[in-house]
């Protein structure tokens, strides 16, 4: 670190002496109190800083060394600092402009080749912002601040080309870090507005990644993690008051994650892992809403919408209280939730199979589970305190039903092939439907209707076919084929 001089004069305009190399210029003005200036300009050709500072207690530095660049630093306003450095640069540019008070900014570009650029303006008090670059070739950093007490940080570092990453924050305390380490053609855009909003995107040993990240309103935070990807892209959107985004996606390729939040105290958590090509869509609006996701294996497509209160999707092997997610090859889920206090949960493992969930009203509960190959699921609940359990195992079983009223409960529990179960609880309440297949091609129908029935329907071996109708009150039936 250079050590810095006070400059008396009121009014100075220097051509640097300590500009040494070829062709470099230094220019620097200072009006007001305690302004501090200095220049080192070594075996630069083609270099430029021009350093201006308005106010009292300004600080700027600026350094180039074997470097082809321009660093121009700004600042109006009380106790500002600002540095730039940059050391085996080729053609690199540091512009760094600051107005209002106590704003600090930090810009670094080391041991790097062609294109480097860094740019960070800060308009209110109490800003900070910090970028640093290192062995990288034709990367672009740029941070921009408007408000008070705001933080940005970027570092671009080790082994990289083509890196570019964007930080914009409105308001006051938002915080903005972007980091891309050992990365290839990567792409970070942070924007925020409103106050106390956290935002973190973060690729490292990867190629091609996107990160996008924008955040409207008050205390948001949202992590967004891609490690050893390629072609990735990761995009989250919240607008409301303490919403909170965790998207981690390491070890594998093509894969995208949209995330959007609208409203209050939501939650979300999303996990691609080890997963190639797969498709994420998460949207929830309201209050209290949680969305727990886990993908890992090829292709998988999952979406899942949630639309009141304290609604939570649970499909993730690590987070929350029922353990879930996506595995395999080629699974698709589907869960749309409208209302309050309903619980989604879902296992897929094994290849191909089909799942789509829509609850409407308070209360529901769905735990899906399927296994093997090619099972396909689809069910409405509409109502309250409605429940589903479906295990699906062995190759192209198909369960369909919908549920309507009050405290009903239907069961599926399928193995074997081409088996196929359809219900229906038109309304009423306290119904229950248990349907059990194995082996090959069992059909089931099922209807109820009013309050109290129950239909059990038990079959194995071949071809079995089992109609079931019941309408009133406390009806009973059994059905069992062997």
């Amino acid at each position: 670190m250079f050590k810095l001089t006070p400059l008396t004069a009121a009014i100075l305009v220097i051509v640097s002496a300590q500009a040494m190399a070829d062709d470099s210029v230094s220019t620097q003005a200072q009006v007001g109190t305690a302004n501090i200036a200095e220049v080192k300009q070594t075996a630069a050709p083609f270099s430029t800083a021009a350093q201006q500072q308005l106010g009292q207690g300004n600080d700027a530095m600026a350094v180039q060394d074997t470097a082809t660049g321009t660093i121009t630093q700004d600042q109006v306003g009380d106790f500002n600092a600002s540095y730039g450095e940059q050391l085996f640069e080729n053609g690199s540019t540091i512009v760094q402009q600051q107005v209002g008070s106590l704003n600090t900014a930090h810009a670094s570009q080391s041991i790097g080749m062609g294109e480097n650029q860094a740019l960070q303006q800060q308009a209110g008090s109490g800003n900070f912002s910090f970028l640093y670059q290192d062995s990288q070739e034709a990367t672009k950093g740029q941070t921009f601040q408007f408000g008070d007490a705001n933080e940005a940080n970027i570092e671009q570092i080790q082994l990289g080309i083509a890196n570019n990453a964007t930080i914009i924050q409105y308001g006051t305390a938002n915080y903005g870090t972007a980091e891309q380490i050992a990365h290839m053609g990567g792409e970070i855009g942070i924007n925020q507005a409103g106050e106390g909003n956290y935002a973190y995107g973060d690729q490292r040993d990867g190629n091609g990644g996107v990160v996008t990240i924008n955040q409207f309103g008050d205390f948001n935070a949202t992590e967004v993690w891609q490690g050893g990807q390629t072609g990735s892209e990761a995009t989250v959107n919240q607008y409301g008051q303490t919403n909170e985004t965790v998207v981690d996606q390491s070890f594998g390729q093509n894969n995208n994650a949209q995330v959007l939040q609208v409203g209050d105290v939501n939650a979300i958590y999303a996990d691609q892992f080890d997963s190639v090509g797969s498709v994420l869509a998460l949207y929830q609006q309201g209050t209290g809403n949680v969305h727990f996701t886990y993908q890992s294996g090829d292709s998988h497509v999952l979406n899942a919408t949630s639309v009141g209160t304290e609604n939570k999707v649970y499909a993730s092997n690590w987070k929350g209280p029922q353990l879930g997610g996506q595995f395999g090859s080629n699974q698709r889920a589907t869960v749309t939730q409208a209302g309050n206090g309903n619980i989604a949960s879902f296992k897929q493992d094994g290849v191909g199979h089909i799942m789509t969930t829509n609850q409407t009203g308070s209360g529901n509960k769905t735990t899906i589970s399927q296994a093997d190959s090619y099972n396909e699921l689809y069910f409405d609940q509409n109502g309250s305190d409605n429940i589903l359990i479906s295990d699906q195992r062995g190759t192209t079983n198909l369960a369909q039903g919908t549920t309507n009223g009050t405290g009903n409960t239907t069961e599926f529990d399928q193995s074997g092939t081409g088996n196929q179960a359809f219900t229906t609880q038109l309304y009423g309440s306290d119904n229950m439907i248990t349907v059990k297949q194995a082996d090959t091609m069992n059909v089931a129908y099922v209807t109820q209707g009013g309050t109290g029935n129950t239909a059990s329907v038990d079959q194995s071996g071949m071809t079995q076919t089992a109609t079931v109708q019941q309408m009133g009150a406390d009806n009973r039936a059994t059905v069992l084929q062997q």
